[in-house]
């Protein structure tokens, strides 16, 4: 500092611009501001200070002042807080947009796909009524359709890019992926049965030429031989769409929009296409192995058909009152002989002793017969023993391929189709209920046939069986083309319902009927499900299980330490009056007192609590991988009977129940009421039926 200026003390402020200020002095930039004192800081704790001539509030401290803000300070988060609502605005104003822009794409996509609904609803009725062609057509418009739906939706690719919006974005790529590969295994499938649309009653441009039914059953064996590349293409295709649909969660979707169920639509979905893809899984080695089993290219089959008279109700369904030997050739079937199987009894010389259970009621028998041998309601299980057996007996062809049983509600069914049928020397039969019993007429007659005494030994008696099935395959091969719809739909129908049941001798032909589920089998539940098989074997009422009805409830309680109680009753029925079974009066004796012997077939490791009802103490045992639970009772003409047991079963899923009813062969339908934790529904069991419910 230069000498001649003054010095500015500590406690001095010394204005520039004051008069005091010497004008030799140099001046001075910046501005100053008086510091006070410690002791005027403590003396005059919160002071203000002049800063630019504005006061500042000094804090209460020893050595410093600090300003509260600045102005540029105040600014710069203003910004701050400014840029953070623009783009909030901003954000807002884009997902507003993509809103807007989304909800008219949906409108537009929402009238496509109604367009699509009614074309696919077209699509449907047109198959229904065997109408190939347009069906194939308006598939084909559905393949278009969907295209214009995918380009629809590609106007959303931008959601491809947004959070959280991309997963359903995905999802709906998936969705349409689905319906490309459901379509395209749709049109093959078409395309595969065209060259038979003439003999299954589909109308089509590719009808069949040259002759009878039997000269296009022949070409449908020969010809399916070659649609192995078609089922691996649709096989692929299914698989394609069921993968697409896997990646869909459920999970991610409300239950509902509206009155529209979403979720449970999108799981339906998912099932439906799963089982579809397992269905051609399993029914292909069917397609593979049915020429072979028809007796194609000329390599004739030789089977063994068991009539079942179910009327006097066995457990595989019915009581063996006659066989027939038959070939079949490029699907031709003709009878070789038929026979009352009392016939083939009289040349089975093998002397096993009857099993007790049998005995109890046979009390005639004392070794047990080949009529009596399928006492097992596995039908596989029953045939191993009767064919063990059958092969023993002189005189019989010891090159049969297999065993075929049928019932009467098949032999029914089919006249249900064909209308009457003549049988040379024996009549007419018809399906009408004829009021002498109550019952279809052909059973009656049948039965007037089979089973009425006389007072002459009467030869051949269940001869009329040879006949009448080449009468009905005569009129079923003369039959319209219109009625083969019908045909195939009777006979799919009866082997579901264990009317028809096959046993063959060739491991992959077994095979491929068990996988069909034509084979009669009794397989065990899965781990975590329910299972019952309710087994009926009259021994020793007559014909009265034509009359015999019953409905069963099942009450399910919730589950506990790893399994569930259950009470099953069974309500048995007679409403009829009995006939006059005495031997002398020569009188047809269709119903009379059942003595019956029941089975209840249940998962392995259930325990019996409790059983009434029957004549006697239950008892329990293992039977091919179930526990059974085994007793008799008597049924009156005119009277109702109940059995009600209580057991426990193994059960490991807490959420839900999932019980199988397994119907028996023989058996037209029964009721049966599920009450699962107060929860009460009814159904009707025509074939094995599967349940689920919540707990």
């Amino acid at each position: 500092m230069s000498k001649n200026q003054p010095s500015v003390q500590d406690s001095d402020f010394v204005d520039p611009n004051s008069p005091d200020f010497p004008e030799t002095a140099e001046p001075v930039t910046g501005q100053f501001m008086k510091i006070p004192k410690k002791d005027d800081l403590s003396a005059n704790s919160g002071s203000a200070v002049m800063v630019d001539g504005k006061e500042l509030e000094a804090e209460n401290t020893d050595d410093t002042v600090q300003p509260t803000m600045s102005k540029s300070m105040l600014t710069k988060k203003q910004k701050i807080w400014g840029g953070i609502a623009a783009l909030i605005l901003l954000v807002v104003t884009v997902l507003v947009t993509l809103a807007f822009y989304a909800y008219q794409v949906a409108n537009e996509m929402k009238a496509q796909a109604a367009t699509s609904l009614v074309i696919g609803q077209e699509a449907y009725t047109l198959f229904k009524g065997q109408n190939l062609p347009a069906t194939q057509e308006k598939v084909a418009e559905l393949t278009t359709q969907l295209a214009t739906i995918r380009a629809t939706y590609a106007k959303l690719s931008i959601f491809n890019s947004v959070p959280f919006a991309n997963r359903y974005y995905q999802d709906g790529l998936h969705g349409l992926a689905a319906a490309d590969a459901g379509l395209s295994a749709g049109s093959k499938t078409l395309a595969a049965i065209s060259p038979y649309a003439d003999v299954l009653g589909f109308s089509g441009d590719q009808p069949f030429q040259g002759g009878t039914t039997e000269d296009r059953v022949k070409v449908i064996l020969e010809t399916l031989e070659k649609i192995s590349p078609d089922l691996d293409a649709i096989s692929s295709d299914l698989q394609a769409v069921e993968q697409e649909l896997s990646q869909i969660d459920p999970e991610h979707y409300p239950e509902k929009v509206g009155d529209t169920l979403v979720r449970e639509n999108i799981v339906q979905a998912q099932e439906l296409v799963a089982g579809a893809s397992l269905s051609l899984t399993e029914f292909r080695p069917v397609l593979e192995q049915l020429p072979s089993v028809a007796g194609a290219n000329d390599e004739t089959k030789k089977y063994l058909v068991l009539f079942q008279n179910d009327n006097e109700l066995r457990p595989t369904g019915g009581f063996l009152t006659a066989y027939a030997i038959i070939n079949i050739t490029n699907g031709k079937v003709e009878a070789q002989k038929s026979d009352d199987i009392y016939e083939l009894d009289q040349r089975f010389k093998k002397k096993e002793a009857i099993p007790p259970e049998l005995g109890r009621y046979l009390t005639t028998e004392k070794y047990w017969n080949l009529r009596d041998m399928n006492i097992s309601p596995d039908f596989k299980v029953s045939m191993d023993k009767f064919y063990e057996n059958y092969q023993e007996i002189p005189g019989e062809p010891s090159d049969i391929d297999g065993i075929i049983a049928v019932d009467t509600h098949f032999l029914t069914s089919l006249i249900n189709v064909l209308g009457p049928v003549e049988v040379p020397g024996y009549g007419t039969f018809s399906a009408e209920t004829d009021p002498r019993c109550n019952c279809p007429e052909i059973i009656y007659i049948l039965s007037e046939i089979i089973t009425r005494p006389t007072p002459y030994l009467r030869e051949d008696r269940k001869g009329i069986l040879g006949p009448l099935m080449r009468s009905l395959l005569s009129k079923a091969y003369a039959a319209p083309k219109d009625q083969w719809p019908a045909l195939f739909g009777k006979g799919f129908e009866s082997i579901a319902n264990r009317n028809v049941q096959f046993y063959f001798i060739d491991e992959d032909h077994q095979s491929a009927a068990e996988l069909a589920h034509a084979a009669g089998r009794m397989t065990p539940p899965k781990d975590g499900e329910d299972f019952i098989g309710i087994v009926n074997a009259n021994l020793g009422g007559a014909k009265s299980n034509l009359f015999v009805t019953y409905d069963v409830t099942q009450t399910v309680l919730a589950p506990e330490n790893g399994q569930i109680e259950k009470t099953v009753e069974i309500t048995y029925k007679n409403p009829e009056a009995g006939d006059n079974c005495n031997l002398e009066a020569g009188l047809l004796c269709l119903n009379s007192t059942l003595r019956d012997w029941t089975r209840i077939y249940v998962p392995k490791g259930s325990e019996l609590i409790s059983a009434q009802g029957f004549t006697e103490e239950a008892r329990t045992y293992d039977e091919n991988g179930f526990t059974v639970i085994d007793g008799f009772f008597i049924l009156e003409p005119l009277g109702t009977a109940k059995l009600t047991v209580t057991y426990t079963v193994p059960y490991a899923n807490e959420t839900n129940y999932i019980g199988t009813v397994w119907k028996q062969g023989g058996l037209e339908t029964f009721d049966v009421i599920f009450d699962v934790t107060g929860g009460q529904e009814a159904i009707t069991v025509a074939a094995d039926t599967t349940y689920t419910t919540e707990f």
